[in-house]
């Protein structure tokens, strides 16, 4: 059986090469030079924000220091790319984690927890919470900032070159201190996201990636994401549901993933009964998953709210399970239980007859994601779930 699960790095090998590129779109970019000082003033007015996808900081503490002393001797920064939402404010693609170290280096601060930061950054960028505001709420804790020095003796001393401590001379220099913003301009209203979307994930392929989700989530932000937001954050059930752990959401954003396939899966699966039929598939799960979000960005409330009961009323209705590509079942059995005019509720037991079923496991048997193997994994459990009723 083919496993669907990719390391990230795959993944964004991956994704770059399945988005489609529009032909006649112009793109252009604008090169400016922005200083430190008004990057840092920009991001506590709200000029600069950070997408939503950035959920964890991944940068070490020992990261966070080198890039403050690469500012301090006036080494150059890599460029930071982003493009101007309907707010006018630069929403930065991609350079997150250096200008939120920029900005911890510039309050004096750090995060306290080692590893798997939580920083929800939705909070400090729908204006409820100035920037400073909430990420002092995030248990930050005072930091020294230091680097080593060769003196005039040959002797290596330690410099504490935190940026409250320092010098007004030394503070001038590194307030003006250039930092290149790449700004990016799309032509096309309809293309946009998607050819964002394309330059995004090419960006990703350096560094340390992003999953396919954590993309979809800068790009795609709208209101039906923040409604499976909500549920991923606020749904105990669902995160037991999920992986047993009702205060970790996962840092890749695979658990905001399986129920935005939930949604799109539900939403593109056409018939009635036991007749099922994918509509618009292409081949990829994840290429499904961006024309899904592309169309969610302009779901009525009506409608969203219409996914919101949906998605808790099955989360209500099914105890916790486990096993692999649980993701996958969770899409089938959510599709299958709505078609249902009796819908029973699922538990453990059952969930695990269906999965072990010679049927199910008979779907699996060309990969998860082939069409035909889609259609008859959620015909095949719509058809227990009746027997089971």
């Amino acid at each position: 059986m083919k496993e669907e699960k990719e390391t990230v790095y795959d993944e964004a090998i991956e994704t770059a090469k399945d988005i489609e590129v529009v032909e006649n779109v112009m793109i252009q970019t604008a090169t400016t030079q922005l200083s430190f000082s008004s990057l840092m003033f920009g991001l506590e007015r709200g000029d600069y924000v950070i997408p939503d996808f950035q959920r964890m900081y991944h940068w070490t503490e020992e990261q966070a220091e080198q890039l403050a002393i690469s500012l301090v001797r006036g080494m150059p920064i890599p460029p930071i790319y982003g493009y101007r939402n309907a707010e006018q404010q630069v929403v930065i693609l991609d350079g997150q984690q250096r200008v939120l170290s920029l900005y911890f280096y510039y309050i004096g601060k750090f995060l306290g927890k080692k590893r798997n930061a939580f920083i929800d950054v939705r909070k400090a960028n729908d204006g409820s919470i100035k920037f400073r505001d909430y990420l002092e709420s995030c248990d930050l804790k005072e930091k020294k900032y230091q680097m080593e020095s060769e003196g005039k003796n040959g002797k290596t001393q330690i410099i504490d070159i935190t940026y409250q401590n320092i010098s007004d001379r030394v503070k001038r220099k590194i307030d003006f201190s250039p930092i290149t913003l790449v700004e990016i301009n799309v032509d096309s209203k309809e293309y946009k996201e998607r050819t964002l979307h394309k330059i995004f994930a090419n960006l990703n392929i350096g560094g340390t990636p992003l999953s396919s989700q954590e993309l979809r989530n800068g790009i795609y932000g709208c209101k039906f994401y923040e409604m499976l937001y909500d549920i991923n954050d606020n749904s105990k059930k669902w995160r037991i549901l999920y992986n047993n752990k009702i205060t970790e959401v996962n840092k890749e954003s695979k658990d905001v993933e399986t129920l935005l396939r939930m949604c799109a899966f539900d939403y593109y699966i056409k018939g009635t009964d036991n007749q099922f039929e994918l509509t618009g598939y292409k081949g990829k799960i994840s290429t499904l998953l961006d024309s899904f979000s592309e169309r969610a960005r302009e779901f009525s409330d009506n409608q969203i709210e219409g996914y919101r009961l949906k998605l808790l009323e099955f989360i209500d209705s099914i105890e916790k399970v486990s096993g692999k590509n649980k993701g996958v079942a969770l899409a089938s059995f959510f599709v299958a239980w709505n078609r249902l005019k009796e819908k029973p509720f699922i538990t453990r037991e059952k969930y695990d007859a269906i999965v072990g079923s010679d049927a199910y496991k008979e779907t699996n048997n060309s990969g998860t994601s082939a069409r035909s193997e889609i259609e008859k994994r959620i015909r095949c459990v719509y058809e227990q779930l009746s027997q089971n009723g």
